[in-house]
């Protein structure tokens, strides 16, 4: 646990004149080979940075925005964030916004499989009071639904180059994933596709979760906002 006057560290910056250019032009700053895609990229963007693939975005960015709406309504449905769970950890979008916004003190575990992306995301991104992982997030989630590990909120961001990654899409997985979740908890699931397609994913969850609301916010891209317990 983290002190609770330890100030809150922000993701790094690029530097002044970076910073400047970067609201001209994205300015590509680190290229990497990744681990399970095939380029991973840091973009100085607006005086902040990006974390891309060749196809999409993988922090702070349009997912940035997925996250602070999505977890915004979980919050507004009494989900707590003491105890979260980050399945796809990416450059930590998800957990700055928890740091900053709901609870400064919150446990965060960040599971990543790619060691590409934890590189990048130590060196760029937010990192400050993670607990990181390098493990297959969907086998993980089987070890802690057979440990009775849970948390407050779950947020499973898995993909390989915008493609769920395999093993999302499946009754073993929603089920394990409904035990880690506490009473009163939740579990963000995001899709990145339009609604008719990710239907037998809504199937699986309406079939475990207490509440399942598909949550749009960010066009073209379907979030499933899912609630173990209380009233639907």
């Amino acid at each position: 646990m983290r002190s609770t006057v330890e100030p809150i560290q922000v993701r790094k910056r690029p530097g002044f004149w970076l910073r400047l250019l970067s609201w001209i032009w994205p300015i590509p700053v680190h290229v990497a080979k990744g681990d399970s895609v095939s380029s991973l990229k840091v973009v100085a963007w607006r005086g902040k940075y990006l974390l891309d693939t060749e196809k999409v975005n993988y922090s702070f960015g349009s997912l940035h925005v997925v996250m602070q709406g999505s977890i915004k309504a979980m919050v507004e449905k009494g989900v707590r964030t003491d105890r979260v769970l980050m399945l796809g950890f990416g450059g930590g979008s998800a957990a700055e916004i928890i740091h900053q916004d709901y609870s400064r003190d919150a446990e965060i575990v960040g599971v990543e499989l790619d060691g590409s992306v934890l590189a990048l995301a130590k060196s760029y991104f937010y990192t400050q009071g993670v607990r990181l992982l390098q493990e297959d997030a969907v086998e993980y989630v089987h070890k802690a639904a057979k440990n009775a590990w849970q948390y407050d909120l779950v947020i499973c961001d898995l993909f390989v180059d915008g493609q769920l990654a395999k093993g999302v899409v499946s009754t073993s997985f929603v089920e394990s994933l409904t035990k880690v979740v506490a009473l009163e908890g939740g579990a963000i699931v995001n899709t990145m596709m339009k609604p008719h397609a990710a239907q037998s994913l809504e199937t699986m969850l309406r079939a475990s979760f207490t509440e399942v609301t598909p949550w749009t916010g960010v066009k073209g891209n379907t979030v499933f906002l899912c609630k173990m317990g209380g009233n639907a």
